[in-house]
């Protein structure tokens, strides 16, 4: 009775998920390294360029590294007062604390067209986006596609078992996927700047405090000697 009830309500809420059209999408994992100088001051390049007509990053204008790739406070739209549909863009300097380094890089793999929409498109991971597909000259255009396989309830879908490249831009797949890769490092680095430097840090301070610890037990040690001397 109690498995014919899970499977009854199982279905139930797959049809309610399927009726909605909120398929659940599974984040594609990036692998970062923000050790690589190189590619963060790429992924600022791509920011500067791409991003920063509409978005600021105002924790970090001190930065060397952002500044080098173009990335400065000046240039920032920190004065528009009015925005297309009124919505403001976020402000991106902790956005991959806010939301990581996978949602970000889904997010940016997810645009496709919609003409339903007021920009023309719409995306996977942010259902009804204000945000205007910025990438599509480099990925190019994508279409959506009805879900494959079974139902999102059991398995979640990746952006790309549910969009189609209708049309390649200036990018192929794997071009795109790095310089996203690079911008996504990028945003991991203007969250966490100084990330390297503590790591360092903190393995300077363990050794100290193992040394420290060493020490401690050899005093420790002589202390219970004489102790020992007295009690004899």
């Amino acid at each position: 009775m109690m498995r014919n009830l899970l499977i009854i309500f199982l279905l139930l809420f797959s049809s309610v998920l399927k009726a909605e059209g909120v398929p659940a999408i599974a984040l594609a994992q990036v692998s970062i390294d923000p050790s690589d100088v190189a590619s963060i001051k790429r992924g600022g390049k791509f920011f500067a360029t791409n991003c920063m007509s509409c978005h600021t990053m105002v924790y970090l204008r001190y930065d060397k590294i952002a500044q080098e790739a173009g990335v400065l406070y000046d240039k920032m739209p920190i004065n528009v007062a009015s925005w297309p549909f009124g919505i403001r863009p976020p402000d991106l300097s902790l956005e991959a604390d806010v939301r990581g380094d996978d949602w970000i890089y889904t997010y940016l793999h997810s645009f496709y067209q919609d003409s339903t929409r007021p920009t023309g498109v719409n995306n996977l991971l942010v259902p009804n986006t204000a945000m205007p597909d910025i990438v599509a000259p480099y990925q190019g255009t994508q279409v959506r596609v009805t879900e494959k396989g079974s139902s999102a309830l059991f398995h979640a879908y990746q952006w790309y078992d549910l969009l189609v490249l209708d049309k390649q831009g200036t990018m192929t797949p794997e071009q795109f996927d790095a310089a996203m890769t690079d911008l996504v490092n990028f945003l991991h680095y203007a969250a966490s700047p100084y990330e390297q430097q503590q790591h360092r840090i903190g393995w300077w301070v363990l050794g100290f405090m193992l040394i420290l610890l060493v020490m401690f037990y050899f005093l420790k040690k002589e202390y219970w000697k004489d102790v020992k001397k007295h009690k004899k």
